[in-house]
């Protein structure tokens, strides 16, 4: 049993990474070299590598629609906390809510970015392919914590332990304090 439930572990982990990774990378290869993504890169000392690749990536660039250069990466952002939250938890409804307030809470926030913000401001700027984003990634993480759910715990007797559910509720708090503080890397600079 052990083992079974750390093979899901791994592919939950994985799903969390590869999205956050590839969104990461769009930013390495494709946005400003002032952004926290690319300084820390260069702390590292590894921008060698990454403009090498910027070089080859830029030569296709005409071929890339900036949506997936300017929002996909938002949408793998809440793609990935959405995994995060709902993926292997047995009180996947409890914490849909939550992640269905996440989600409208950035909703809204785009709309305040059309009236307050803009290019160049902290708030940044609004655009329609990021709320397009923000909603496929919601969608795709919800139908898959609900399936994942479904098939694992629909039919598990589960109680509302207070002790149980008030971990779970500080683990949820403490994941999407996590990606709030990954979410505000890009405008770091």
């Amino acid at each position: 049993m052990k083992k079974k439930y750390m093979g899901k572990k791994k592919h939950k982990i994985l799903l969390v990474f590869l999205s956050l990774g590839i969104g990461v990378l769009i930013y390495l290869l494709f946005r400003s070299r002032e952004l926290f993504y690319y300084q820390f890169i260069k702390f590292l000392s590894l921008d060698g590598i990454i403009d090498n690749a910027r070089k080859v990536v830029w030569t296709k660039r005409k071929y890339i629609p900036n949506w997936i250069i300017y929002s996909l990466p938002d949408g793998l952002w809440m793609f990935s906390l959405g995994v995060s939250i709902l993926y292997e938890r047995i009180y996947y409804r409890e914490l849909q809510k939550v992640y269905n307030v996440v989600y409208l809470s950035f909703f809204i926030f785009e709309f305040i970015q059309r009236e307050y913000g803009g290019h160049g401001t902290v708030l940044g700027t609004f655009d329609e392919s990021d709320l397009l984003c923000f909603t496929f990634g919601y969608f795709f993480a919800s139908i898959l914590g609900y399936w994942n759910w479904e098939r694992n715990y629909k039919y598990e007797k589960v109680m509302l332990y207070e002790d149980d559910y008030t971990l779970e509720k500080k683990k949820t708090l403490i994941i999407i304090v996590v990606f709030i503080i990954i979410g505000f890397f890009p405008v770091l600079i």
